[in-house]
């Protein structure tokens, strides 16, 4: 992207209002303050205003806020405007706390954070109405040239944003005598056109001839031209556009790209692993004991498991199997509960020690897989990892559950676990929690996991 066009869809003034309206909520807050205290602070605590606003407009910068392009929709507009006070309240409170100024007024600062959040959302709302009466200044007269069912869509997205566009003129695909360099020149004389909107159709169907002509010609004249990619609609998959160097690049994705959610998630998994290690290294202990009495063989079972898109790791768990267990799982396949093989489960599995029952009831023997999400090959929360040979089996649409890295728990864990008995069942399951992911969504899983542990609900 050049250099010149990187804040092309900032709206500045936007950014310069709510930072009015919050030195304005703090003047009132000040007001309110000396009306029931009789203190006259503004001056003293002035401060508090510059830390507010600059962390303020930054964090709704970083949630597209003034992006003219973001759907302002009025549950996402409080969400964020309130995720954007919150932060600034926090970051205010740890600078008060780090600086110890214990002489700064708690009262004032309560008033000053409710008052800015609901002053901006009043603010925004209004601006929003008055945005949506008003065709004066600043609306950009455009010219669309499309199909009529692009147009009706695109308008009904322009709504949804901050853009202020004015459709002076539709052209249809079909009106070739109209979209020649020279006639379409002289439409935009004539109509003291700003931008002019091409719809191009990536599926083909319907698609503009002789579109760098008239592109040329629009630039010939200094017309500002956007292009809409009439892209191919996937059932499952989001959809971004971005830049490398001068190409636009379309992304589908069918997994969570959010880069900080995906941080947090990792850190999450860490520091759980780590202190998951440590209180529990007593377990540890006496389960290592009681497996080297019950049976001949090593503490920990490792095995191969299935990563994300294939790669092949270890997984380690717990022995609770005699040391044979794999050699004899063929004599007992036509014993398995799973249709198609892609799992292996048998009812009363003759191949599991005494000490195995009660750590597969107990969920203990998962315990060693925090190794795993330390190593960064699982993940506290995730898909079920399954083996190469389950693996071998898949179907291109059961690959999709292997996208993302695999978990200790996960949507399958908490919801039947051995009880389930369908493979595709299974795939569902996992398939939910990829479209579905959210951070909220993880501990969500996690207390439902300890809920399911402690019940022993759906164990072996």
């Amino acid at each position: 992207m050049h250099k010149r066009n990187e804040t092309a869809n900032c709206d500045i003034l936007q950014l310069i209002l709510d930072a009015a309206v919050v030195f304005f909520s703090y003047c009132l807050a000040s007001f309110l303050y000396m009306l029931y205290s009789g203190n006259q602070i503004f001056f003293g605590h002035l401060w508090i205003y510059g830390i507010f606003a600059v962390i303020f407009v930054l964090s709704m910068y970083l949630m597209r806020m003034y992006n003219v392009t973001t759907f302002h929709y009025l549950n996402r507009l409080i969400k964020r405007t309130v995720t954007s006070v919150i932060v600034a309240g926090m970051s205010l409170s740890l600078v008060v706390f780090m600086a110890q100024m214990e002489q700064t007024s708690r009262l004032l600062f309560v008033l000053f954070c409710v008052l800015s959040c609901m002053m901006v959302l009043l603010e925004r709302v209004i601006l929003r109405l008055f945005n949506q009466m008003n065709f004066g200044n600043g609306w950009r007269h455009t010219i669309f040239v499309g199909d009529d069912e692009t147009l009706k869509r695109y308008m009904s997205f322009i709504r949804s944003t901050s853009i202020k566009l004015k459709i002076d003129r539709y052209i249809s695909f079909q009106n070739k005598s109209l979209l020649t360099p020279e006639s379409f020149s002289k439409i935009l004389m004539e109509l003291s056109v700003d931008e002019v909107h091409f719809v191009n159709a990536l599926e083909g169907s319907k698609q503009l001839e002789n579109l760098k002509e008239l592109l040329e010609t629009c630039e010939s004249m200094g017309v500002t031209t956007r292009i809409i990619l009439d892209t191919f609609d996937l059932p499952v998959a989001k959809r971004f556009v971005s830049s490398i160097g001068t190409y636009p690049v379309i992304t589908y994705h069918s997994v969570s790209l959010d880069k900080f959610q995906l941080f947090i998630k990792v850190v999450i998994d860490v520091v759980g692993a780590v202190i998951g290690l440590i209180c529990l290294s007593p377990i540890f202990l006496v389960t290592a004991i009681a497996i080297k009495l019950d049976s001949p063989g090593p503490v920990l079972f490792r095995q191969k498991r299935v990563g994300t898109y294939g790669n092949i790791f270890h997984i380690y768990k717990f022995r609770s199997m005699y040391k044979d267990a794999e050699a004899r799982k063929q004599e007992l396949a036509s014993m398995n509960k799973i249709k198609d093989g892609l799992m292996f489960k048998i009812d009363d599995d003759p191949r599991i020690t005494r000490v195995g029952k009660l750590i597969r009831k107990t969920s203990i023997d998962e315990i060693p897989q925090l190794i795993n999400v330390l190593k960064r090959e699982m993940s506290l929360v995730g898909t079920r990892p399954p083996t190469t040979d389950e693996v071998s089996k898949y179907s291109p649409d059961q690959w999709r559950r292997i996208s993302i890295r695999p978990g200790i728990t996960g949507m399958w864990q908490v919801n039947g676990r051995s009880q389930i008995l369908d493979f595709d069942d299974v795939v569902k399951l996992d398939n939910k929690y990829i479209d579905e992911w959210s951070l909220l969504l993880d501990i969500k899983l996690l207390f439902q996991t300890v809920k399911v542990v402690f019940t022993t609900q759906g164990a072996h």
